[in-house]
């Protein structure tokens, strides 16, 4: 067997081996087509954007005395078939994925979109000669170096609307404030991290403090279609990392709160009082100042900076102490995240206390 370095093909190649019956898109080691309507039409938006996708393997066999060469897809049916299907005018793009291409068919998108859309090529591997013995050799190869998929990954996999676009928007926007205050680092970037805090912080905007991945499903779920609170969501978190560098500064990173667990909890502190957190009565009412003064702001980190000094001195006080642990153990659990909450509002609010 020889295996050819990828080769382009375009969408309009693949087309053509198709209207010929000079494509098998299900050998018998392959899956049936499952892509939900969803994905197929990610992949579309995709390949309209130019946006790379994963290589293709193909096994090519030749008769020669019809002088064919069927093209048996070893890997990435599912990415021709939405492509094939998409052709023929089978489905549009879901709105939510793309303003622009949304609700349109391929017949709709105009002449140039067209033309982009059957000159993308595809990265493939020709697996030339190859039995069926060798092909499943290689991928069970291939596949002893995949990584169990994490939450976040899976979720990545399953959902594709408004929210989930909403929350890698968020992510990605601020991957230098995780990556400069030492809140994430890049090999939890890779793992798409950014996008799982991001979603934990998104929970408790929408239906307040929850015991870890409690309603994460749910509102990937409920809110693909139709997410009416985006704009306002996308406002307020924008609005809370903004004041929380206005007040901690470069001092974010030295301190405790440049901790993943407790900078979930800082946030929290700072939307409750801009904003107020929902269903989570354990809080006390929320004050909504939405705009904090930068006297106010001052007076605030003095606070936080004497919180992170008892922290790291390990101070006896009860509160404290109690407030170390529910940052080491069982971090994920309601109770635990309330009690960092309570006690980093305290001293927000004991700084708000203070006449300016």
């Amino acid at each position: 067997m020889s295996v050819h370095k990828p080769r382009g093909y375009s969408v309009n190649d693949f087309l053509s081996w198709d209207e010929r019956a000079e494509l098998l898109l299900q050998p018998r080691f392959q899956r049936r087509d499952v892509w939900s309507p969803k994905a197929k039409s990610h992949l579309i938006d995709t390949i309209l954007r130019g946006l790379p996708i994963p290589i293709i393997f193909i096994r090519p066999s030749v008769n020669p005395q019809q002088r064919t060469t069927i093209r048996e897809v070893v890997d990435g049916q599912q990415r021709l078939r939405a492509v094939i299907s998409y052709s023929k005018d089978e489905f549009p793009v879901v709105k939510s994925q793309n303003p622009f291409f949304g609700g349109k068919k391929f017949s709709q998108l105009p002449p140039e979109d067209q033309q982009r859309f059957l000159s993308y090529e595809f990265s493939v591997v020709l697996l030339e000669e190859a039995s069926n013995a060798e092909v499943l050799d290689i991928f069970a190869r291939l596949n002893t170096y995949a990584q169990k998929l994490t939450p976040q990954e899976l979720l990545n996999a399953a959902y594709f609307g408004q929210f989930k676009q909403t929350v890698y928007l968020l992510g990605y926007e601020h991957l230098e404030f995780w990556r400069q205050n030492h809140i994430l680092i890049d090999r939890q970037i890779i793992r798409m991290a950014e996008a799982e805090l991001t979603t934990e912080l998104l929970v408790v905007m929408l239906t307040g403090i929850q015991h870890r991945r409690n309603k994460i499903d749910d509102l990937y779920e409920e809110k693909d279609d139709d997410f009416p609170e985006r704009e306002r969501i996308v406002k307020e978190f924008k609005n809370v990392i903004d004041t929380l560098v206005k007040c901690m500064g470069d001092n974010l990173r030295n301190t405790i709160f440049g901790r993943r667990v407790l900078f979930y909890s800082l946030f929290c502190a700072f939307y409750h009082v801009m904003y107020g957190i929902p269903n989570t009565p354990e809080l006390g009412v929320a004050e909504k100042n939405r705009s904090l003064s930068l006297a106010t702001l001052q007076k605030i980190k003095d606070s936080l900076i004497s919180l992170n000094r008892k922290y790291k001195s390990a101070s006896t006080d009860k509160d404290i102490s109690l407030f170390i642990g529910a940052s080491q153990k069982a971090t994920g659990d309601r109770e635990q995240r309330i009690l960092r909450v309570k006690t980093i509002l305290g001293y927000v609010r004991q700084a708000l206390a203070d006449k300016e």
